[in-house]
């Protein structure tokens, strides 16, 4: 440690060592170089301002010593909580609204499992006896790690959203209470809130789960058992037509009469984008690429040395952390549409629109035309085309680089076998 016998200071007109100003003042060293050169202070104001004996006599507590309750706070968020220090963590209980009857129990609880010592250490397990991490806690460890996890080029994906929501539906519940405690119960507890507020049944699901593959990264880390994860995963998924909450309709294909519609009113004040405007959704009809994939096209991404382009995703692949490549096959009429914003292009997207401002722009034109829509229902209306044309949910998921299974489960809205049946029925019935 710097002893600041070599360090020098000016103290009105004096010039004396660090070291001789902290005999003088009765400030150590590390504390006057800290006011001095970390916060700015004049080395005047710096051996003036006394120490703050609050935080002269910190340090560890006493060993074997119990330590006193953490006090009941109140939270920005108008939420009663505590928060302690343990072994250089910092831990957080939530307890509900500040000055509710509620939470003054839920304190008193946590006050006498302090007390009680379920918030010691264990060495032995390397966890806190008892599962002393709070599931809000627990919640604010999870997202951490999702804020990290979940990104894409840099940004974060949509999926962080999501988990985002989970946590917070947890935070709101059941977030004073211990994690190891969290039971399938309590899990379906928080399902019949979610319910309660009209969500659909796919959202109240894809919550949960999200919910329960928190756990399973907390057992993943030692912050809770493992057994808690695994009664968690035998909570059974809400399926149609047996539970409350509402199943909304499939998202319909944009027809090509709304599509017609939609064009005049794209940036109606601004001819050029208009036409950038016009060409994407041109584009992303006949291709049914998704409207990220779009927004991201760039020259160099075209293989263009035969009649029919390919266009091979890069940084925009929804795919890309699974290792599966996403290309698209691009006809006359889209390489038509294309070729003037090659001339010249230099590197970088083709198109001057992000997603979120492509779909803005597609959102505010189609309700001025009295039908509203959006990007994405484009690779609907061509998954449908292309299976109804072929009759053949393969030609469908080749049309829009996607899986069978998925083309069938939410882009075809027509069942690709349709004509044939109706021509037994004609012949046979």
């Amino acid at each position: 440690m710097p002893t600041g016998t070599n360090t020098f200071v000016e103290l009105r007109g004096e010039r004396i060592t660090l070291a001789e100003l902290a005999k003088r003042t009765g400030i150590n060293v590390a504390t006057l170089r800290a006011r001095i050169f970390i916060y700015g202070k004049t080395v005047e104001d710096a051996a003036a301002a006394p120490l703050r004996r609050k935080c002269s006599n910190g340090g560890r507590p006493t060993a074997n010593v119990p330590r006193p309750v953490p006090n009941l706070k109140r939270h920005p968020s108008a939420r009663a909580y505590s928060r302690w220090r343990l072994n250089g963590k910092v831990f957080e209980r939530y307890f509900g609204k500040y000055g509710s009857p509620e939470a003054n129990a839920a304190y008193r609880r946590f006050a006498a499992d302090w007390l009680a010592g379920k918030y010691d250490v264990s060495p032995e397990m390397g966890m806190k006896n008892g599962g002393g991490l709070s599931v809000a806690y627990l919640a604010e460890r999870w997202m951490a790690y999702v804020r990290d996890y979940y990104q894409k080029n840099g940004n974060p994906t949509s999926e962080v959203k999501t988990c985002l929501s989970a946590a917070r539906l947890l935070n709101d519940e059941r977030g004073a209470m211990l994690a190891a405690d969290f039971a399938p119960a309590d899990l379906r507890a928080c399902r019949e809130v979610l319910i309660g507020r009209g969500h659909s049944r796919t959202t109240v699901n894809a919550y949960v789960n999200r919910v329960v593959r928190m756990f399973a990264w907390g057992a993943g880390q030692s912050f809770v058992p493992a057994n808690v994860h695994g009664a968690l995963k035998l909570v059974e998924k809400l399926k149609p037509g047996r539970s409350v909450a509402p199943d909304l309709p499939r998202k319909r294909p944009a027809t090509d009469s709304q599509i017609e519609a939609t064009l005049p009113h794209l940036a109606p004040n601004d001819p050029k984008q208009q036409v950038v405007l016009t060409t994407m959704i041109r584009l992303q009809r006949l291709t049914g690429m998704r409207p990220g994939e779009l927004c991201a096209m760039e020259a160099g991404d075209l293989e263009r040395t035969a009649d029919v382009w390919i266009y091979r995703v890069g940084k925009a692949n929804k795919n890309l952390h699974r290792g599966k490549l996403q290309t698209y096959y691009l006809g006359p009429r889209a390489v038509a549409l294309l070729t003037p914003y090659l001339a010249g292009a230099t590197a970088g997207p083709l198109f001057p629109f992000d997603p979120n401002a492509y779909a803005q722009a597609v959102a505010r034109a189609s309700i001025k035309a009295g039908c509203k829509w959006t990007p994405h229902q484009l690779r609907h209306a061509l998954a449908t085309e292309v299976a109804e044309k072929f009759r053949s949910l393969d030609y469908a998921a080749a049309a829009i680089g996607d899986t069978k299974a998925v083309a069938e489960a939410v882009y075809v809205h027509i069942d690709p076998d349709e004509k044939a049946k109706i021509e037994i029925a004609k012949r046979m019935g």
